[in-house]
């Protein structure tokens, strides 16, 4: 199994940190990625690819080859961090302008024939509620179904992540 790890915490992982794993670990806060400008050149001028150079292909090759990418990201204002959003936001090559129904909704085409699984972790510095925690849940589900894709799971976790590694041991 190929899992990719897009950590946008301010904490560098490494394969260390993963008990018996050896996956692909991408730190967001050590490369360069620019913000969207909704300019939708990577779907009308350059289908695919974002017309910004920074390090975002890096990040989209890492996770369009794995079986399951896992997102690590900080609560913040009781929402995901913007360093993740910003992340999301980047993804939109990933699938095509144009539209198709899916699970009874409309949702963009795929632009590849596979996706990898989902998952996010939700590093818990401060008590996360259970409304906040649903709210995030929701909204990571609804941005799979974007992304062409099913979520494994969302956890909440300390930076140590025990829990990350029983839920990819257990995969």
């Amino acid at each position: 199994m190929n899992v990719a790890i897009i950590n946008t915490t301010n904490k560098i992982y490494t394969n260390t940190d993963f008990k018996n794993h050896e996956f692909n670990i991408i730190n967001t806060t050590l490369l360069e990625v620019k913000y969207c400008n909704g300019c939708f050149a990577c779907w009308t001028k350059t289908p695919g690819l974002c017309i910004q150079k920074d390090d975002m292909p890096e990040i989209l090759q890492t996770v369009m080859n794995s079986d399951l990418t896992v997102y690590i990201t900080d609560v913040k204002t009781q929402f995901v961090s913007s360093e993740l959003k910003k992340i999301f936001d980047k993804s939109i090559p990933l699938v095509h302008p144009f539209f198709d129904v899916l699970h009874g909704e409309i949702h963009h085409k795929k632009r590849y024939e596979n996706y990898p699984e989902l998952a996010l972790v939700l590093i818990e510095d401060k008590k996360i509620s259970e409304p906040v925690f649903d709210i995030i849940e929701n909204w990571f589900t609804r941005l799979s179904h974007n992304m062409r894709s099913n979520v494994r799971f969302v956890i909440k976790d300390n930076s140590l992540l025990g829990g990350l590694n029983n839920e990819i041991s257990n995969y």
